[in-house]
């Protein structure tokens, strides 16, 4: 691996995995062992650094495009959420967390995450038929990105406190059971 793709897998491993969000660009570069100097010649600023590895991270996990899921029932739509998030917060616990502190949501975010104010109507169409105990489609919403995106950083909190491994059975048995806890 050459020095620049180094660094920026160390800046993904710092920032996004381990959620040292204010590491300087002098903290990265000794988790990299080198000299910060290489950051400013590779990158000039962390602001670029954090921005070319953000989009790295996009590319790796794009999120669907709402023509590609919109025919799904809103279930599926969920399972796909939960799946896409899933993914990208076993290799990234603190990306989601990232990306909404920084306020980031404008550009970076809307890449990132799922399309989830697209469901509003279909949400909404689902409260008033009771087919779940929710009365606010921001609420569904507001619970349903908790739940699933707080699960990965606890997640992480356990396993580097302890042995605990997560099977692909383990994830499964988790999206039916929030799939149940939102939908009759």
């Amino acid at each position: 691996m050459n020095t620049e793709e180094k660094i920026k897998e160390i800046a993904k491993y710092v920032l996004f995995v381990e959620g040292r969000f204010y590491a300087t660009t002098q903290q990265i570069a000794q988790s990299a062992g080198m000299d910060r100097t290489a950051i400013h010649y590779y990158f000039r600023t962390k602001v670029n650094l954090v921005n070319i590895i953000t989009g790295e991270v996009i590319n790796e996990f794009p999120a669907p495009a709402w023509n590609d899921i919109k025919a799904l029932s809103l279930k599926e739509k969920l399972k796909r959420y939960i799946d896409f998030n899933t993914e990208k917060s076993k290799k990234y616990p603190y990306l989601d967390v990232y990306i909404i502190t920084q306020n980031e949501c404008s550009g970076f975010g809307e890449k990132l995450f799922f399309p989830l104010a697209e469901m509003i109507p279909e949400i909404s169409v689902c409260i008033r038929e009771e087919r779940t105990s929710y009365n606010n489609p921001l609420l569904f919403l507001t619970d349903l990105v908790s739940m699933v995106s707080g699960f990965h950083i606890s997640a992480d909190f356990f396993r580097k406190r302890s042995d605990i491994i997560l099977s692909s059975s383990f994830y499964h048995q988790r999206a039916e059971s929030i799939i149940n806890l939102f939908l009759k």
